[in-house]
């Protein structure tokens, strides 16, 4: 996480939405609802531009709130956003178009002959199938150990399948695949550049025919025609600062498409009620639950996480300056799409609300002061973690920013995702998903003095320096 830098995926791959249903396709949530929860994230600077959007049953909305292009105008349904890892739904969604037109056998071997000459590679015999790059069982790690960026602020512009070929043509794995869940932005980048080999078309291509064209997502894409830039909105880092777009070379399966509000609510809608082709029948294949949940990971479908509810499928994603989520849920009959231009986590905790008010189970949003207990027991209140908040350098290129968001901590790094930590204790605090922990500095009283990160059996020191 902290050696390579500017991943696009921020994944929850452990989460439970324990939702009970109160009475079946009731109507809970409404516009004014919506917009009364989520406008303390703007409030709060937390998000610069928010587009929300929800579908349950025959009953929509959408709300737009905060400011989404340089001109300070909110959305519209029209707005262009990127999607970051959500756009691995669609590149799973178009594996199981292929499984179900009969060109792709799910279970097979995915090393098929393609034009940059990339050779996966195999453990103990185990070979890795279309399946275990859709579900990151595949073995492959999260990032290819050659991506080294020239421009931090856009890391993925010049990595491109000879690249990528370069890295899996030596890459030796480490299990055997299928042995266990490791989320990879690489297996699912070469997922969709495989897909499109054995069809023989580009990716974009193959989206907009197999996908965007027949749900009429006339704006779901990966580059940028000049009307459509003009609709695209203003990216911003986890501070609020402006931030530079995302662009893939030929490689974007994993985090490069766009989407506008009203894209993401008929690809939702899909979901929900799939339409009666061969498009309908591989949305219904990649619904299907593929792998259990296990110590490593969630239960998946094609490219899907499946909730501890068994029943929500959901996936979220980031860039440099966006972040959304998607969630879905066919037995509440209801979908919730949010849009954001801003790079922060508060967008699935937003969808997450959202989904529970839709179960009849409204989820307050925490106060700031509010007191955060532990693992040790301990209660950390907001005067604690004030202490905590600061920058750190540990280089001059690699500085920890901590911020107290509402009772969150969280921690952005230079040229990466803010993620939030998890207090151990009041100085310790760990991610999740990740092997990293950070331990503050603490004197009798005032602000912490540095912070230690520990990972990989390492410490290095950060020193405060505001």
């Amino acid at each position: 996480m902290f050696v390579r830098r500017g991943a696009f995926a921020v994944a929850l791959l452990v989460m439970c939405l324990g939702l009970r249903i109160s009475s079946a396709l009731a109507q809970h949530l409404t516009e004014q609802w919506v917009e009364k929860t989520a406008q303390p994230l703007i409030d709060d600077r937390l998000a610069e531009g928010l587009s929300i959007g929800y579908l349950e049953g025959e009953h929509y909305g959408t709300v737009h709130l905060g400011k989404a292009a340089a001109n300070g105008k909110k959305a519209t349904n029209a707005t262009l956003y990127e999607i970051g890892s959500v756009s691995k739904v669609f590149t799973s969604l178009l594996l199981a178009d292929a499984v179900v037109r009969g060109d792709i056998e799910l279970k097979s071997a995915a090393d098929i002959p393609n034009q940059a000459g990339i050779r996966l590679p195999s453990r103990d015999g185990r070979a890795i199938t279309w399946l275990d790059l859709s579900t990151h069982r595949s073995g492959l790690p999260r990032l290819p150990g050659n991506l080294a960026p020239t421009d931090l602020t856009n890391p993925y512009a010049k990595y491109d399948s000879r690249l990528a070929a370069e890295f899996l043509n030596q890459y030796q794995l480490t299990r055997s695949p299928g042995e266990k869940q490791e989320y990879s932005n690489l297996a699912v980048s070469v997922l969709g550049y495989l897909v499109a080999q054995k069809s023989g078309k580009p990716y974009q291509q193959l989206l907009r025919e197999r996908i965007a064209d027949p749900l009429k997502m006339v704006d779901c894409t990966i580059a940028l025609s000049d009307a459509q830039v003009q609709r695209f909105a203003t990216p911003h880092d986890a501070s609020g600062d402006a931030n530079s777009p995302w662009t893939f070379a030929d490689l974007p399966g994993a985090g490069g498409i766009r989407g506008t509000m009203r894209d993401m609510l008929r690809f939702a809608r899909a979901q929900l009620t799939p339409p009666d082709d061969t498009l309908g029948k591989a949305i219904d294949l990649a619904w299907q639950q593929q792998t259990a949940a296990d110590p490593s990971g969630a239960a998946m479908g094609l490219g899907w996480m499946i909730a501890g509810d068994g029943q929500t499928r959901w996936h979220n994603g980031q860039t440099g300056g966006f972040h959304a989520a998607l969630f879905i849920n066919r037995e509440l009959h209801t979908a919730v799409v949010v849009l954001c231009n801003t790079a922060t986590n508060e967008v699935d905790q937003l969808a997450m609300q959202l989904m529970q008010k839709a179960a009849g189970k409204e989820a307050p949003a925490p106060a700031n002061n509010a007191p955060v207990a532990a693992a040790d027991g301990q209660a950390i209140d907001a005067k604690l973690r004030s202490r905590l908040v600061g920058r750190y350098q540990l280089t001059p290129k690699f500085i920890f920013d901590v911020r107290d968001r509402g009772g969150h901590l969280m921690v952005g790094i230079t040229n990466q995702p803010t993620q939030e930590v998890f207090p151990d204790s009041a100085t310790r605090w760990s991610y999740r998903g990740v092997d990293a922990t950070l331990e503050f500095t603490l004197p009798e009283s005032g602000p912490a003095k540095s912070l230690i990160l520990h990972q990989n059996g390492q410490q290095q020191t950060a020193r405060r320096i505001d």
